[in-house]
């Protein structure tokens, strides 16, 4: 379990936290980008990956280059001003997972019913805290742009395109989005799900003005309602994953013995 969230966290922390919009939009120009983004996230892959399964390196190397051959079809095949960037964000996104999938599968043994683990507490604390880590910076970085590339699809704003390929992601809807979702999960891990809605009111107030025309409006109605699934379903999940370690039968007597001391 460790490798595929090792593998997939290296690719979180490469291609969401350390992607500026600069070097979004020198990717799109050409393969000095790609080479680059790829550099980074190889790198981080081989500083998760090192002395954890057998020939780490060769495989941190062919991931590498997997990545470098998926990203170059959003820059030279994606057209300019193509409204349907969320489905090539997805693809982009889909293919990315699925050579993790493999070369975890392949070089490691694993196999997707060790996600139970995870589940039942019965996965080490460094595999749980790592799910953790990654579904942070999934409501940090990741939902923006599954935001911005909802609206741009849904609603439309080419305004809002970088390179005409790639959209912008403005501060205001990421520090205003970061704080809701973050706010709403750690409602729903206190068990406090009622109370979730309630963090996305100070974006509703901030951006007030967007709300006198029908297309500011809709852009910020697909926004929201994509960060609020989205945080949702984050929070929802991670109830299930337990932090704490289970109790073993000679703690729980202890504990009863302690209590009646």
């Amino acid at each position: 379990m460790s490798v595929m969230l090792r593998l997939l966290l290296a690719h979180m922390l490469g291609d969401f936290v350390t992607q500026p919009l600069v070097l979004v939009a020198m990717k799109r120009k050409g393969w000095r980008g790609i080479i680059i983004h790829t550099a980074i996230v190889t790198a981080f892959t081989a500083a998760l990956a090192w002395g954890q399964f057998p020939r780490w390196w060769v495989w941190t190397l062919l991931l590498g280059l997997s990545h470098a051959f998926i990203e170059h079809f959003r820059t030279f095949y994606v057209r300019d001003g193509d409204r349907r960037g969320l489905y090539y964000f997805l693809l982009d996104q889909a293919a990315h997972l699925g050579v993790i999938v493999f070369i975890a599968a392949v070089s490691a043994n694993w196999r997707p019913a060790e996600l139970v683990s995870l589940f039942n507490g019965t996965a080490p604390l460094e595999s749980r805290l790592m799910v953790y880590l990654i579904a942070l910076i999934f409501l940090v970085w990741s939902v923006p742009i599954l935001e911005a590339e909802m609206a741009a699809t849904l609603v439309g704003c080419n305004g809002d395109l970088v390179e005409g390929k790639s959209v912008r992601i403005r501060s205001v809807d990421r520090l205003l989005g970061a704080f809701e979702r973050l706010a709403a999960v750690s409602l729903v891990l206190a068990g406090c799900l009622y109370l979730a809605p309630v963090s996305f009111l100070l974006r509703v107030y901030v951006q007030r003005g967007q709300w006198h025309g029908q297309s500011s409006r809709n852009r910020l109605i697909t926004k929201m309602a994509t960060s609020f699934l989205l945080a949702m379903t984050t929070g929802l999940v991670l109830r299930t994953v337990p932090l704490s370690l289970p109790l073993g039968p000679a703690q729980q007597v202890g504990g009863v013995w302690g209590a009646s001391a």
